[in-house]
């Protein structure tokens, strides 16, 4: 994937065609809460669906299958409020690189450098959830037919902040596995 000002600091990435769009704010503003307690619940559940029941544990330190029950519960209840508040239909797959401090995406559409925003990018086409990060849009630039902008990702809490790193780190060596086995 071709991205004008890509740093080479985004080593580690998540690339693809990913369901995608954002907001100028959250309404109200009281929902920040929640939303990074939704990211959460859902990071946790993407992890666990993720990875082999061994390494799950061992990352974990915990072998308890009632833990990994209550992750499942969590994600079905978040999954079913979500449906419950009248979620709309995905949005359109744009091409997305998401790093653990940055999300570049293409769309035709200028948004504006400066401009806050946050971002909705649904990390699995099964589970209609979105991973919203609050950012900062520091770059535009064309490539192509498609506008892509450049996002800092506000700092997020500790934990979420791991679990993002976990995940886009799983999926960044499982995507150099599968081009290493196409060579």
């Amino acid at each position: 994937m071709s991205l004008p000002g890509h740093s080479h600091g985004d080593a580690v990435r998540l690339e693809g065609m990913m369901p995608m769009d954002w907001v100028d704010t959250l309404t109200p503003a009281s929902a920040l809460a929640d939303v990074m307690a939704d990211n959460a619940t859902l990071l946790r559940a993407l992890l666990m669906l993720d990875e082999p029941h061994a390494e799950s544990e061992a990352e974990s330190g915990r072998n308890d299958p009632i833990h990994h029950l209550e992750h499942r519960i969590d994600l079905l209840l978040l999954m079913a409020s979500t449906a419950l508040r009248g979620m709309n239909a995905m949005p359109m797959e744009r091409p997305c690189v998401l790093s653990a401090h940055r999300l570049h995406w293409g769309s035709e559409q200028a948004i504006g450098v400066g401009q806050r925003v946050w971002a909705r990018i649904y990390l699995r086409h099964r589970i209609a959830l979105p991973l919203m990060l609050p950012g900062q849009i520091v770059e535009e630039a064309v490539s192509g037919d498609l506008l892509w902008h450049s996002m800092d990702i506000e700092p997020l809490e500790e934990s979420l902040q791991n679990d993002l790193e976990r995940f886009i780190f799983r999926h960044h060596r499982r995507q150099i596995a599968r081009q290493r086995s196409t060579l």
